[in-house]
């Protein structure tokens, strides 16, 4: 009936058409003098589309918050964590990852525009198909040891505070593991945890000049020992 809506919805009319009955006491229902069966949808419905009401403009080369005035999310529990995966809108123009606060108003969307124009986003358009997210927090506050250096629950910050010089005083360590909390979601905890895109491909622009490629050439032997080290 709408795009907006994927599940069946039985107008006045139709249930006239055929005379259909429903008793509320028993719940039964009968279409066309025969009974129908009802079906109930387990689960949680599943989050729908994030539209944009008013008309906005995304500078060149840049990132910000997009507001969504309009919104369609469907979920039987209504404070339920919502966000948006990252994807490209349209070329040049993308949408990050996004959370939505709980209560699922005034949501912003965060986009990106890697042109050289101003792109401009249409009333109505559909910026993403929210889902539903599982928020974990991992804060653990910092203490100190016995020793006055603070005491770090990650492994990857612990090895950090091994390698700092053995004259740098309680103050500076506990000013390295302030720095360490305030920008720890720059840090790699391991391998695998970087994460890669494959929204955005990077170029190299040699001009009228053909790339340059050359072969892997052996180190001197003598270099080999203080390469290593």
């Amino acid at each position: 009936m709408s795009e907006d809506i994927e599940e069946v919805m039985l107008g006045s009319d139709w249930l006239q058409e055929h005379e259909c009955v429903r008793d509320f006491r028993s719940g039964h229902i009968s279409i066309d003098g025969r009974s129908a069966v009802t079906t109930t949808q387990r689960g949680n419905i599943k989050c729908r589309r994030v539209f944009v009401q008013e008309c906005q403009e995304i500078p060149p080369r840049t990132q910000m918050n997009v507001t969504a005035g309009r919104t369609l999310l469907f979920t039987r529990d209504v404070y339920r964590d919502v966000m948006v995966e990252s994807y490209k809108l349209k070329p040049g123009v993308y949408v990050g990852r996004t959370l939505f606060p709980t209560e699922h108003r005034d949501l912003k969307v965060y986009m990106a525009n890697t042109t050289n124009k101003t792109q401009l986003i249409a009333p109505g358009t559909c910026l993403a198909h929210a889902v539903l997210a599982v928020v974990v927090s991992d804060e653990t506050p910092v203490s100190a040891d016995s020793d006055g250096t603070p005491a770090v629950a990650d492994d990857s910050l612990e090895s950090v505070f091994k390698k700092l010089p053995g004259d740098v005083t309680s103050d500076q360590r506990q000013r390295v593991a302030d720095l360490l909390s305030a920008y720890d979601d720059l840090f790699s905890r391991g391998t695998f945890d970087i994460g890669r895109t494959n929204l955005v491909e990077h170029t190299i622009d040699t001009g009228g000049n053909r790339p340059i490629r050359e072969s892997v050439r052996r180190h001197p032997r003598a270099h080999l020992d203080e390469i290593d080290r």
